[in-house]
């Protein structure tokens, strides 16, 4: 269902994301786990197109999605629920 292939991702000079690959198959749970400053919430803000990737392909279905912007990927039915305040203001 989800399909990453070596993905980078930079902020500014840093090199975040190196050659990132990953399966997400539907009716299966996928966990990503990892300490502080490893580049999970980069990796979700990627595939949610919040933050542009450098190199690779990210599809969902069989589609290649990392040139759709983030409302064409939460159209097709992709979800990201960030840590902390961030979803509605109080």
């Amino acid at each position: 269902m989800l399909t990453v292939k070596n993905i980078n991702q930079y902020y500014g000079g840093s090199h975040i994301l190196r050659d990132v690959s990953m399966e997400s198959h539907l009716g299966k749970v996928t966990v990503l786990l990892g300490r502080n400053g490893v580049g999970k919430t980069t990796l979700l803000k990627s595939l949610m197109g919040l933050v542009p990737i450098k190199t690779g392909t990210i599809e969902f279905d069989g589609k290649p999605i990392q040139g759709a912007t983030p409302y064409e990927r939460a159209r097709a039915g992709i979800g990201f629920v960030p840590q902390g305040r961030e979803i509605l203001r109080g």
